[in-house]
């Protein structure tokens, strides 16, 4: 019997809610009382029948029955000492509510004028103090008994009230019939932000007015809410018609979105390029600016992708000067080493050389590449002092020379004009003599300006030319009178120098060929016999040897006029 009260004890205690058993635990401890007193009467009476010394008393022996029964008891003890101390939590959390509740009484019996809402926020009072559970046991009379005052004080307060409330209604009335003026003349309202905000206000100020006399109260209500909804009606249209314009400037938004991307795949690599594609890219960020909202989500959406594709774009930009600021940098050496060096030779006079060099000098500097935009003038002004300098002194040094040459001019003419104006006499020796010291005269005088130059030497020529046929002059001494004005003209260009190598190279190698010629026409005449075919041969061959010999003759002074 007591195996089936434990089992029952332990099912009981599986169910969470500790009261629901208290009725039946309090059976399942009396039955298990009962059999104990049973167990207890047996073993009494068997020791009754044994004997015993003397002062000896009955002891009743426990089973391990009733050991797992103590510990049951003591596991349900605990359960309901902190139920306990669970309700008597609760119950101070009650008490707690029901002071604030009444706190709220008291302010609502000495405060609340509006009879309507007194009513309405009594009631709800009432309702929270019901649902309230119960208090401490101390506690309970004092509470009930004030809160029974303050609605005593309560109903005394209302009877005023209503006195007042007529004209109250009255009042209301007045107010409500201003703001369904006031809601009327909205309708002329074309700010549509404007319209929602004094629709809103009057919301309120409607709600914060309270009752009006109950006859007109649904007529004044129908009225002052068809108003609204007119407004309201014109509002919902007014955001129709902007979702239209919403989708079009989504559209455009999308486009602009396109020209960003456009330029976000071009390849620049060009600060110039940068520079203009930058203000393309402001020019987009300005007409993004111009287009109106989209929709709330698709707007933040495509504002982000723009955002996005606007820093990508500055992102590369950065990348970009940022490696051109060390090719700028190694510029700006190649610039300062340009600039040394043209100061190195900006006092230089070996004009030829020093303008190659310079020439030079300037090639390299359109081909350094350009540096900080601050330090390119001040860099292209300091190289471009030296070059000045340089090119400065040659031009002084060269207008006193074309000076020079144009006296050397008109003495050239006047020798000219003496060789034309001179009178042949018939004394050969003598007028060659007189016309090569006009020649010499000639050759003495120094450069004239290069565009006069094949104009007299040509007359030159011509004039010589023409004393040396009627003089019947050797055709040697004529060839190498006339071969001195060829080499002033080489002397004039501007590589006279070259020119002058090359024409020396020339002679050279033709003297050599002639050498050559020479000794083999005379090792020829060693080999011919004294018939009459061989000495018709000899004397071609000699007269071939005394031409190569002539022309060698020639060859050589042109080379001394040359040197």
């Amino acid at each position: 019997m007591k195996n089936e009260l434990i089992e029952k004890f332990k099912t009981l205690l599986q169910n969470d809610d500790i009261t629901a058993i208290k009725q039946e635990v309090r059976q399942v401890r009396a039955n298990f009382k009962a059999e104990s007193a049973k167990e207890r009467q047996l073993q009494l009476e068997k020791w009754n029948e044994a004997e015993h010394e003397e002062g000896e008393d009955f002891l009743q022996v426990a089973s391990e029955l009733d050991e797992g029964f103590v510990e049951l008891i003591g596991q349900y003890t605990e359960r309901v000492k902190t139920h306990g101390q669970k309700i008597a939590e609760g119950q101070k959390a009650n008490l707690s509510s029901k002071k604030m509740l009444m706190i709220r009484m008291k302010d609502l019996v000495q405060n609340e004028e509006n009879i309507g809402k007194a009513f309405h926020d009594f009631n709800t009072i009432l309702e929270e103090w019901k649902n309230t559970g119960d208090v401490p046991g101390d506690q309970y009379e004092k509470v009930n008994s004030e809160f029974i005052s303050l609605k005593e004080q309560f109903f005394y307060n209302i009877n005023i009230y209503k006195e007042l409330q007529a004209n109250d209604l009255k009042i209301n009335l007045k107010k409500k019939e201003e703001l369904i003026t006031k809601a009327k003349a909205l309708e002329s309202e074309t700010n549509i932000r404007n319209l929602e905000l004094s629709l809103r206000q009057l919301q309120r100020e409607w709600g914060d007015i309270g009752p009006s006399p109950r006859e007109t109260y649904q007529e004044m209500g129908d009225a002052f809410f068809g108003e609204l909804r007119k407004n309201y009606d014109n509002i919902q249209a007014h955001y129709d018609s902007l979702k239209g314009e919403m989708a079009e400037n989504l559209a455009k938004k999308q486009a602009v979105l396109k020209e960003v991307k456009r330029l976000l795949e071009m390849e620049i690599t060009q600060h110039a390029t940068w520079v203009k594609k930058t203000e393309e890219i402001k020019a987009v960020q300005t007409k993004w600016k111009t287009i109106g909202y989209a929709q709330k989500k698709e707007n933040e959406e495509v504002w982000q992708q723009f955002r996005g594709l606007c820093d990508l774009f500055f992102d590369k930009k950065k990348a970009y000067y940022e490696t051109r600021n060390i090719s700028l940098k190694e510029n700006l050496v190649k610039k300062e080493e340009l600039i040394e060096k043209a100061k190195e030779l900006q006092e230089s006079t070996e004009w030829k050389k020093t303008t190659a060099a310079y020439i030079d000098l300037q090639n390299k500097w359109k081909t350094s590449g350009a540096t900080f935009q601050k330090e390119e003038q001040k860099l292209w002004q300091k190289f471009r002092a030296a070059c000045d300098t340089y090119f400065n002194t040659k031009k002084d040094h060269f207008k006193e020379q074309d000076a020079a040459q144009d006296l050397n001019l008109i003495e050239k003419q006047k020798v000219l004009a003496d060789i034309q104006a001179y009178k042949l006499t018939n004394k050969q020796g003598e007028d060659v003599k007189i016309i090569k010291e006009l020649s010499a005269k000639w050759n003495s005088i120094g450069y004239v300006p290069r565009k006069n130059m094949d104009e007299i030497n040509s007359a030159y020529k011509t004039a010589l030319d023409e004393k040396y046929t009627i003089l019947k002059v050797a055709r040697e001494d004529a060839s190498v009178a006339n071969y001195s004005s060829r080499v002033e003209r080489l002397k004039g260009t501007s590589d006279g120098d070259n020119q002058m190598r090359k024409e020396k190279r020339i002679l050279k190698d033709k003297l050599e060929r002639l050498q050559q010629k020479v000794n083999q026409y005379e090792n020829n005449i060693g080999f011919f016999g004294h018939s009459k075919g061989a000495e018709a041969l000899k004397k071609d061959v000699e007269k071939m040897l005394e031409i190569a010999k002539r022309e060698i003759g020639e060859i050589r002074k042109k080379l001394r006029l040359l040197d």
